[in-house]
């Protein structure tokens, strides 16, 4: 049996469950700090629709399928699977489930009944044409893009006029769930209808002891004013904010070196490459994209953007990089960006070359790997915590003064343009306690130049790894050491 809902959530159920059984449709923003029950009330809702209507489905997205979307099939599958509703049960693949009407073991094999939908609802994933016709729900809403939701999801509940539930916390005040937010308090004003329900930690501190002690020793671990505390148990949005860079350390990033488009005789170069998609286009504008001083047009996707650095120590001796040079291709075949890649890294020399090797890149980088071999070649996986990893690396590169940008009026103006603005948008959000992610909103723009530059520090935490050599075994200080 699934625990009780606290007074906070069944409020939220039953306004929720109001608009289900009288068609408003209404857009409901349920901000609940961390551990707050925000997972299990939208189990509830879930078990409890499949469990009392005949039919219909509910759609329910998150930023990613796994694990958070496989996180809350999991979590419904254990509410119904302990209930009397276990033997009504059937499962289609991750993606769906649902109940039969009655306990009848043809109408379970033929899927029948009310069914929910989990979709994923990362920028790049394919799911327009299906439809909530019970309730359509957005879980971390926070962490998913307002342009995505409005084109690909919202439409889902437009031919049944369903309610639509928006789940989160805090994090800056140009979110989705902030975005809804706004907008649903502005309503509740001329309206006097609540659609939107915010608890901090304290709505649940006040009737769970064991709560309050946990969350009070996190804020004087981490201090009040800290983004997790703040976001995560406070519900406050950071004004302005998840810009990754502030002032100061887009000011430590700026060099005084110059661009080059030649490499030095006694300089010692390193490069690091994320892949962007192809495209077919005319011949001519192939041509165009393939120099470094051309403007990709049109760009609906990222770019393949090639960044190298030459190796120099910074004001404390610590091994630095210089960026002097960079590459921008938009729709260029793989075969070119090969051929390409290959002659820079002959032409420049480069000791080091890191590649993004997830998804798009995989392809490329075993072509690479096998004409620069290992010793040229590191490949980076994306994932939530070598992403996060990346994150801290690039920040700690700046700020230690050891990664240094060109100066833009020697540049490209296209390129250098494109690069400095990318880092003025790029922004950051919390993963959990300790992780960070790194991204550009893709209203805003793309992440290409910001990645490339971040996959340069790669090449620091290997040069900061003493060599074999350097290593100085312990010394025996005695002949016989099994006595002692």
């Amino acid at each position: 049996m699934a625990r009780p809902l606290y007074p906070y959530q069944r409020e939220i159920a039953a306004a929720i469950l109001d608009s289900i059984h009288s068609g408003r449709g209404d857009i409901f923003s349920v901000m609940l700090a961390r551990q707050m029950g925000k997972n299990q009330l939208s189990a509830v809702l879930e078990a409890y629709l499949l469990a009392t209507v005949p039919e219909g489905t509910i759609v329910k997205a998150a930023p990613t399928f796994k694990p958070q979307l496989l996180t809350s099939r999991l979590r419904l599958l254990t509410l119904l699977q302990t209930s009397p509703l276990a033997e009504r049960l059937w499962r289609s693949g991750d993606h769906l489930l649902g109940l039969a009407p009655q306990a009848d073991p043809q109408l379970v094999r033929r899927h029948s009944g009310p069914r929910i939908l989990f979709l994923s609802a990362a920028p790049e994933s394919n799911v327009v044409g299906a439809t909530a016709s019970l309730l359509l729900e957005i879980d971390e809403a926070q962490d998913v893009s307002p342009d995505k939701f409005d084109r690909d999801f919202r439409p889902m509940a437009a031919t049944t006029n369903a309610t639509t539930v928006l789940y989160g916390t805090a994090w800056s005040d140009d979110t989705l769930l902030a975005r809804q937010r706004a907008l649903n308090l502005e309503r509740e004003q001329h309206e006097g209808r609540r659609t939107h329900f915010e608890y901090d930690w304290q709505a649940l501190a006040a009737i769970n002891p064991a709560y309050r002690r946990f969350v009070e020793s996190e804020i004087q671990r981490l201090g009040a004013s800290h983004p997790a505390i703040q976001t995560q148990y406070l519900l406050q949005p950071i004004s302005g904010a998840g810009h990754l860079l502030t002032p100061l350390q887009r000011s430590l990033l700026q060099g005084d070196h110059p661009w080059q488009e030649e490499p030095q005789e006694e300089a010692h170069y390193v490069a690091a490459i994320d892949i962007g998609g192809e495209e077919q286009r005319p011949e001519e504008q192939l041509a165009l994209l393939s120099q470094s001083t051309a403007v990709p047009s049109r760009r609906r996707r990222d770019s393949t953007v090639l960044t190298i650095a030459a190796l120099s120590p910074n004001e404390l001796g610590l091994p630095g990089l210089r960026i002097v040079h960079q590459q921008w291709w938009t729709g260029r075949p793989y075969l070119e960006q090969y051929s390409a890649v290959l002659a820079l890294a002959e032409r420049w020399r480069l000791r080091r070359l890191i590649i993004d090797a997830t998804g798009l890149g995989a392809g490329l980088a075993a072509l690479l790997r096998s004409r620069l071999g290992d010793e040229r070649l590191l490949s980076f996986t994306f994932t939530r915590p070598s992403k996060s990893r990346l994150t801290y690396q690039f920040l700690a590169a700046i700020n230690s003064g050891r990664l240094k940008l060109y100066t833009p009026a020697s540049a490209p103006a296209a390129i250098a343009g494109e690069c400095w603005q990318q880092l003025r948008q790029a922004r950051y959000r919390l993963l959990g306690e300790s992780g960070i992610d790194m991204y550009v909103n893709p209203s805003e723009g793309h992440d290409d130049f910001l990645i490339s530059l971040a996959l340069l520090c790669e090449a620091l935490n290997e040069l900061d790894q003493p060599p074999a050599s350097a290593l100085i075994p312990p010394r025996r200080l005695y002949r016989d050491e099994s006595r002692f």
